[in-house]
C-alpha cells in the first residue's frame, strides 16, 4: 500500500464529497496529488489549456447539478486557469478550484510565485491557503460548505507542494462525513410570506413565473411542473434553469429574455411577477420599465438574503431553499381555487408561435446560407435526450432563440459574462457526464479559435461531440454592431479557414458544407463516424434577433 501523504488526504476528502473526476493540466506543484489519484481511483481529465479544464469543470457542474473540481500547478498554470474564473463566478457554478504552489518557506520569495489566494478572491465565494496538512480536511469541508450554501459558486484552495508530500498516519484521515460538517436540509420560507404570496398570485390577472440560475441546483423538475399545473401560472426560464420544465409544456413559454423571445415582451403587461432565483439585472432592466410594468408587484424568492430587493424593491421577499419554497407554494396553492388565465396564456402563446413562424420563414435556400437554414436542418436530429450547447457571437443566437430546452442540464449557454469559446469545453464535459446522449455544439468561427485544440482532448478521452460551426469569416456580432453604430468596421474580418481539415488532422471527423442539401447527410456521416466531429458550414452574416434588439435599444437611449 502506498505511503499516505497530504495528497492522499486531500483526495480522500474530495471522495467523501462524491468527486470521482478532476479536470486538470498536469504541472510540477500538483504532481504529488496527480500521482495519488492512481491510489485513490480518481480519474484525471487532462486538457491542452488550463482555462479549458476550468470551463469543463463549469460544464460538468451545470449538466450534473453537482460540484466539480479543477486542479492546476501554481504560478503560470494558475494564471492560465484563473482567466476562466470570472465566467464561472457569474455562472454561479460550484467549482472547487485547487492549485498547488511552491513549498511554504518559498512563498512570496520564488520567481514562480504569485498571490493566488488574493488573485482568486474577487471571483470566488471563498479563498484559502493550507498551511498545515492537518487543516486539509477542515479546509476542504469549508470549501464545499461555502460553494453550496445560498446561491452556489466557485471557491479556491492553494495547497503548497510540501504540504502535499508530508507523510501522515491513518488516524489523520477525515473523521467526519459531509452530513456532519455542512447543512444537508432545505431551509423553508416563512409560512406567513407563503400565504401572502398566494394571495397576490391568486388576485393576479397577468402573472408570470421566472426561474433563474439557483433553481437548477435545488428545484426538481417535477416539483416546478406541479406548481404551474396547480396554479395555471405561465413559466419562463433563463440561465441554468432552462429546461427545468420543458419548453413543450403548454404552460412553459421559453426564454425569459425579451431580446430572444417575443412572448417575454409581454412582461411589460404582467401585474404580478414571481422570481425564483432570478436577479434584477441589466438584461431585465433591473426590474424597471419598459421591461416590466411600473406597477408590477414582485415576489422574489432567493436562497440569499442579500439578493432580496437588490436593484429593485419587491412586494414580498422570501428567503429559503428554492426547491423547498416551491413545494410550500404548491401545497398552499392546492388549498385554493384558481382563476382561469386562458386569455393571458393565449396572448403569450400567440406571440411565441408568431416568432417561431417568422424564424422558420427565414430558412431559405439562398446562398450563402442563412443561419436559420442551418438550424432548421440540425433541429431534425434533436430530441429530448440531446444536449444542446450554445457558444457566443451572432450565429449562435439563431439556435439560442429557436431551439427548445426540454430537460435540465441538457441546454447550456455561456452565461452572463459570456466568455467566447467556452462552448467546446462545455460540450466535452457534457459528453463525459452524459456519454449516452448526443451532444451538439453551436459555435462561430471566431469563437472556435479560443479552444479548437481541445479536439485533441476530445479524441484522447473518446468524447464524440459534434460541432455545428457557422463560418462567416468574421467576428460577426461585433462587425454587425460596428456597421450599425459607425457605418464601417475595423478589426473584425477573419480569413476563410478550413476548420474541418484542422479537426480531421487531429484525428476527428470534419465536413465542409456550402449547400442546404449537404447539411443533413454531413451530420449523419458525423454521427456514424463515432469521432469528435465538426461541420464547417459557410453562412452569411445576418444580424440575429439579439443583435437587432441590442441595436434598437442603443438607438433608443441615444
Amino acid at each position: 500500500m502506498a505511503t499516505l501523504t497530504g495528497a492522499h488526504l486531500a483526495l480522500r476528502c474530495l471522495k467523501l464529497e462524491g468527486i470521482q473526476k478532476i479536470f486538470t493540466l498536469v504541472g510540477d506543484t500538483i504532481l504529488p496529488i496527480c500521482d495519488a489519484t492512481i491510489d485513490e481511483g480518481i480519474d484525471l481529465i487532462d486538457t491542452r489549456n488550463e482555462a479549458a479544464a476550468m470551463h469543463m469543470a463549469d460544464g460538468w457542474a451545470r449538466i450534473t447539478g453537482q460540484p466539480a473540481v479543477a486542479m492546476f500547478t501554481g504560478g503560470a498554470g494558475y494564471a492560465n486557469a484563473v482567466s476562466a474564473l470570472p465566467n464561472i463566478y457569474t455562472n454561479e457554478s460550484p467549482v472547487i478550484f485547487i492549485a498547488g504552489s511552491g513549498a511554504l518557506p518559498e512563498l512570496e520569495r520564488s520567481f514562480h510565485e504569485i498571490d493566488q489566494v488574493g488573485m482568486a478572491a474577487p471571483a470566488v465565494k471563498g479563498s484559502w491557503l493550507v498551511r498545515d496538512r492537518r487543516r486539509i480536511p477542515d479546509t476542504v469541508a469549508t470549501a464545499f460548505r461555502t460553494a453550496l450554501a445560498g446561491r452556489p459558486g466557485p471557491v479556491h484552495i492553494t495547497i503548497p507542494v510540501d504540504i502535499q508530500n508530508e507523510k501522515l498516519s491513518e488516524q489523520e484521515l477525515p473523521q467526519f462525513m459531509p452530513e456532519e460538517y455542512r447543512h444537508m436540509g432545505r431551509t423553508l420560507g416563512d409560512p406567513n410570506l407563503i400565504q401572502q404570496a398566494m394571495g397576490l398570485l391568486r388576485k393576479a390577472v397577468r402573472p408570470v413565473v421566472i426561474a433563474g440560475n439557483p433553481a437548477r441546483y435545488s428545484v426538481a423538475s417535477e416539483s416546478l411542473q406541479q406548481f404551474i399545473e396547480t396554479t395555471g401560472l405561465p413559466l419562463f426560464t433563463v440561465e441554468q434553469a432552462r429546461g427545468l420544465v420543458s419548453d413543450d409544456h403548454p404552460l412553459c413559454f421559453g426564454y425569459a429574455d425579451a431580446a430572444l423571445n417575443d412572448a417575454a415582451k409581454s412582461f411589460r403587461e404582467a401585474d404580478v411577477v414571481l422570481l425564483l432565483g432570478k436577479r434584477f439585472d441589466r438584461r431585465n432592466r433591473y426590474g424597471r420599465p419598459p421591461f416590466f410594468s411600473p406597477t408590477a408587484a414582485f415576489i422574489q424568492v432567493d436562497p440569499s438574503p442579500a439578493e432580496i430587493g437588490r436593484n429593485h424593491g419587491v412586494a414580498l421577499g422570501i428567503v429559503g431553499n428554492l426547491g423547498a419554497v416551491v413545494r410550500q407554494l404548491t401545497e398552499e396553492a392546492r388549498r385554493h381555487n384558481w382563476k382561469e388565465l386562458s386569455d393571458w396564456t393565449r396572448q403569450l402563446r400567440e406571440a411565441h408561435n408568431a416568432q417561431r413562424e417568422w424564424l422558420e420563414a427565414e430558412a431559405s435556400d439562398d446562398l450563402p446560407l442563412h443561419p436559420m437554414r442551418v438550424v432548421k436542418e440540425v433541429d431534425q436530429f434533436i430530441d429530448e435526450n440531446t444536449v444542446i450547447v450554445i457558444d457566443g457571437g451572432d450565429f449562435v443566437q439563431w439556435p439560442r432563440t429557436y431551439l427548445k430546452a426540454r430537460k435540465p442540464g441538457y441546454w447550456m449557454r455561456l452565461g452572463p459574462l459570456a466568455q467566447l469559446g467556452c462552448g467546446l469545453p462545455y460540450a466535452l464535459a457534457a459528453k463525459l457526464a452524459r456519454p449516452e446522449a448526443r451532444v451538439l455544439l453551436f459555435i462561430g468561427d471566431g469563437s472556435f479559435g479560443f479552444y479548437g485544440i481541445e479536439y485533441d482532448t476530445a479524441i484522447r478521452h473518446n468524447l464524440p461531440i459534434i460541432a455545428i460551426l457557422g463560418n462567416d469569416s468574421a467576428w460577426g456580432i461585433d462587425k454587425t454592431y460596428q456597421l450599425a453604430y459607425f457605418g464601417r468596421a475595423i478589426g473584425t474580418d477573419l480569413r476563410l479557414v478550413r476548420y474541418d481539415q484542422m479537426v480531421a488532422a487531429l484525428g476527428g471527423h470534419g465536413e465542409y458544407v456550402e449547400q442546404p442539401q449537404e447539411i443533413a447527410p454531413a451530420l449523419q456521416r458525423a454521427l456514424a463516424s463515432g469521432k469528435p466531429s465538426l461541420l464547417n458550414i459557410i453562412i452569411r452574416s445576418v444580424p440575429s434577433p439579439l443583435s437587432q434588439a441590442m441595436i434598437a435599444s442603443r438607438r433608443e437611449n441615444h
